[in-house]
């Protein structure tokens, strides 16, 4: 089983830092493949996101986008990172009465000889999933997939953290392999709420206050990269003294496109809301948010005061700023977990996807499938066992 751990995670931030020569710039170029019968058309290599960039902002702003990781801003970050590995970003294009009706953005790389594609931004993107204008009709959908899933370009699809109401569901529901299962808990801020707050928020709150005055603070964009880099690197220590494996926190070239995001100023923004014990920073939530949608990223605390559970509060007091300020849903992303669960009501499934187009692909898709039950039991086993596993694979 250790052998397939950390296949997932290799693949994804595999030499991120190497130069790319002259080979490599070769398969990086540019084209543009002509549309096929069902309408797709597919623009590959460096400036393939330049290339779709006027439909894809127009697809977006036409509420194509089901949530800020299929933004355009996140496309460019992340496609950057892509380029860096030597993947090669690949997005179908499918139109209808002259218009693009949807967007398949995905990225290829190559693990252990075999082509695979994923949805570009993998792994810094939650959600996975094609831009569709409302009410496309599914031929449409799938003339992407197929696009996508092209046997002269891959040898397989791994399409990651697909919420059960994607867009591009039913389409994998019907042509992949579902795996992975798992919830994303949200809330639905404008419904109605408790009247009091959970016990163990409750005993936090009473332990912070005891120490100071709390406060809530929330920033967006430029003005909150100085909190942001403060909370990759308290989950970066985090991380690193529990030897969890992370394909994001812990990336230097994944957080710094996370860096570059804050600079975006449009509707998908970052956000920074960071509990204060008097002036001292206590806990941090990076989020993303786009329109009443608020989206909680990554959360870290200060190590002064862990043991009194400062996420919690801060969670709450998140929650309830995004209530005063017009927000309708406030999501907690998967996995799930009884913390999480504390402050929601409802969850979303989220699935991973397999499909193999190729010989070469059905054993990857195999060994991809073992992944998280390999990493499940990984997380579950004690520091010094676990620190000895990742010495064995090599981690």
């Amino acid at each position: 089983m250790l052998s397939v751990l950390f296949l997932e995670d290799v693949a994804l931030v595999a030499d991120a830092a190497s130069s790319i020569g002259p080979a490599l710039a070769g398969r990086l170029r540019s084209w543009t493949a002509t549309a096929n019968a069902a309408g797709a058309t597919v623009f590959q290599g460096a400036e393939a996101i330049d290339q779709v960039a006027d439909d894809w902002q127009a697809l977006e702003n036409a509420g194509g986008s089901a949530t800020p990781f299929q933004s355009l801003a996140m496309a460019r970050a992340a496609a950057e990172i892509h380029l860096k590995a030597g993947e090669i970003p690949r997005v179908a294009v499918v139109r209808h009465g002259g218009r693009p009706v949807v967007i398949l953005p995905t990225v290829i790389g190559t693990r252990f000889g075999v082509k695979v594609a994923r949805f570009l931004g993998d792994p810094l993107i939650q959600y996975g999933d094609a831009l569709c204008e409302p009410g496309t009709a599914k031929r449409h959908i799938e003339a992407a997939f197929h696009a996508a899933a092209d046997p002269s370009a891959i040898d397989a699809l791994h399409l990651r953290k697909v919420r059960g109401d994607a867009r591009i569901a039913p389409v994998l529901r019907q042509h992949a392999i579902a795996f992975n299962g798992d919830e994303a808990p949200f809330l639905d801020i404008a419904g109605p709420q408790a009247h009091e707050e959970p016990r163990q928020v409750r005993r936090a709150r009473r332990k912070l206050s005891a120490l100071g005055p709390l406060r809530l603070t929330v920033t967006q964009g430029a003005a909150a990269r100085d909190h942001l880099r403060e909370a990759l690197t308290l989950k970066r220590r985090w991380l690193e003294a529990r030897r969890l494996p992370s394909s994001v926190v812990g990336c230097e070239h994944w957080e710094s496109a996370i860096d570059r995001l804050a600079d975006h100023d449009g509707d998908m923004q970052l956000n920074l809301a960071v509990l204060h014990v008097s002036d001292r920073p206590a806990a941090y939530e990076v989020a993303f948010t786009a329109g009443d949608r608020w989206y909680a990223f990554i959360g870290a605390v200060a190590d002064e005061f862990a043991r009194h559970s400062p996420g919690r509060v801060q969670v709450a007091d998140t929650i309830a700023w995004c209530r005063d300020n017009g927000f309708a849903r406030y999501d907690l992303l998967a996995p799930a977990d009884d913390v999480k669960r504390s402050y929601c009501r409802d969850a979303a499934p989220v699935s991973d996807y397999s499909h193999a187009v190729r010989p070469a692909g059905h054993a990857l898709t195999a060994a991809l499938r073992l992944t998280p039950v390999a990493k499940a039991v990984l997380v579950r086993l004690p520091a010094p066992l676990r620190r000895l596993a990742l010495s064995v694979a090599g981690r």
